[in-house]
C-alpha cells in the first residue's frame, strides 16, 4: 500500500476517535457524538444546536441492505438528474448507517425532501467534528435562512480538521477524475487508431506519474493526506486543462528557445533535492526531516521523464502545428517547480 493509502487509513481512524471520545456531551443530539470539550456554551452557534437538538426529525423509511450499495451521496452531488425516489433511498442509507453528514446536505438541499434548515442544522450538530468546523457549518446553515445560496450545500465548504480536509479532498479528486474521465472517453472516440494508442499510453504515464506525485508530499501534518490527494489531482487536470486547449488550437507553451534554460534549471532543482542530508539518522535516505525519501524523488522522476515523452509523442501526432520543443519546455519547467518546493 502506498504512503497516501496509509495516511487516509489513519486519517479516518483518527477522524472516529475524534468523534466519540473527545470532550462532553452538551449539547449533545446523539450520545456517540459528544461535543469537544472546551466550547463557550454562550455562543451562538452552540446555542442554536441547542435549540434544534429537540427538532421534530422525519420519518425514515427502513432501507434495505441491498439498496445500500454504493448509494453514497458523493456519488451524486454533481448530478442534475438525480430523481427523487433515488435520493430517497440515499436517505434511507445514510439514516440506518447514522450517517449525519449525509443527512444535513439533503435536507440543507431539499434533495429529494422539502428543504428544512433546522432538521439539517440538528444533524450538523449531531454529526460533531472540530469545534470550528461545527460552528461554520452551523452560521453557513443560519446564513442560508436568509440567503439563499446559488449553489449546492457541502458539508466540505466548511472543512477545517485534518480528517475532513482529507476526506474532502479524496471526493473533490474523485469527482474531478469523473469529468475528466468522461472528457477523454468523447476524445477518444474521435481519434484515429494511431492517435488512440499514443493518447492511451499518455493516460497511463499521467496516472503513474501522478500517484509518484503523492509520494513525494511530506506525510507529517494533520493535513498530509489532503496535500497529496491535492497533488495527485493536480497532475490529471494539469493533463485535462492542456489538452482542452490544444484541442482549440491554443497552444499557450513556453518557447522552444527556453529548453536548454528549463533542462539547466530541473537539473538543479533534483541535485538540489538529492543533496538535501536527512535529519535523522535511522532514515539516512529522508530528505531533511519530512517523510519523502531519495528514493520517492528518483521513482517520481523517472515516471515523469515517460510522463514527458508520451506528451512529447501524442502531440506530434495531435498536434503537428505544436512547437515539440515549447511543449518539452513547458513540462520541464513545471517539474523543475515542483522539485523546488520539496
Amino acid at each position: 500500500m502506498t504512503k497516501l493509502g496509509i495516511t487516509i487509513r489513519a486519517l479516518a481512524l483518527m477522524g472516529g476517535l475524534a468523534m466519540t471520545s473527545m470532550g462532553h456531551a452538551v449539547p449533545q443530539t446523539s450520545p456517540s457524538k459528544p461535543f469537544p470539550a472546551g466550547v463557550d456554551p454562550s455562543t451562538p452557534w452552540y446555542q442554536e444546536c441547542l435549540r434544534v437538538a429537540k427538532v421534530a426529525l422525519p420519518v425514515q423509511a427502513p432501507a434495505p441492505a441491498a439498496s445500500c450499495k454504493g448509494a453514497a451521496y458523493y456519488d451524486k452531488i454533481d448530478q442534475a438528474d438525480v430523481s427523487a425516489a433515488e435520493w430517497g433511498k440515499v436517505r434511507a442509507c445514510a439514516a440506518a448507517a447514522n450517517d449525519d453528514d449525509v443527512m444535513v446536505m439533503l435536507y440543507a438541499n431539499g434533495l429529494g425532501v422539502p428543504r428544512n434548515l433546522d432538521v439539517a442544522t440538528h444533524y450538523a450538530c449531531r454529526a460533531g467534528g472540530a469545534a470550528m468546523e461545527v460552528k461554520y457549518r452551523i452560521e453557513h446553515l443560519q446564513a442560508l435562512k436568509t440567503q439563499p445560496s446559488a449553489r449546492r450545500y457541502d458539508q466540505c465548504d466548511d472543512a477545517t480538521s485534518g480528517y475532513m480536509l482529507g476526506f474532502c479532498a479524496k471526493y473533490a479528486g474523485q469527482r474531478a477524475n469523473k469529468t475528466g474521465n468522461a472528457y477523454f472517453d468523447r476524445l477518444r472516440r474521435q481519434l484515429p487508431p494511431p492517435q488512440v494508442a499514443a493518447f492511451d499510453q499518455l493516460l497511463a504515464a499521467t496516472d503513474a506519474f501522478a500517484k509518484a506525485r503523492g509520494d513525494e508530499m511530506d506525510y507529517q501534518g494533520t493535513i498530509a493526506a489532503a496535500r497529496a490527494i491535492k497533488a495527485v489531482s493536480i497532475e490529471k487536470e494539469w493533463l485535462r486543462e492542456h489538452v482542452l486547449a490544444f484541442e482549440k488550437g491554443t497552444f499557450n507553451l513556453a518557447s522552444p528557445q527556453q529548453l536548454p534554460i528549463a533542462d539547466i534549471e530541473l537539473n538543479r532543482a533534483y541535485k538540489a533535492v538529492m543533496a538535501t542530508p536527512s535529519t535523522d539518522q535511522d532514515k539516512p535516505d529522508a530528505i531533511g526531516d519530512s517523510t519523502v525519501t531519495k528514493a520517492d524523488v528518483r521513482a517520481a522522476q523517472r515516471l515523469w521523464l515517460k510522463y514527458r515523452d508520451a506528451w512529447v509523442r501524442f502531440a506530434a501526432l495531435r498536434y503537428p502545428a505544436m512547437p515539440a520543443d515549447g511543449l518539452s519546455a513547458t513540462l520541464t519547467q513545471w517539474r523543475a517547480a515542483q522539485l523546488g518546493k520539496i
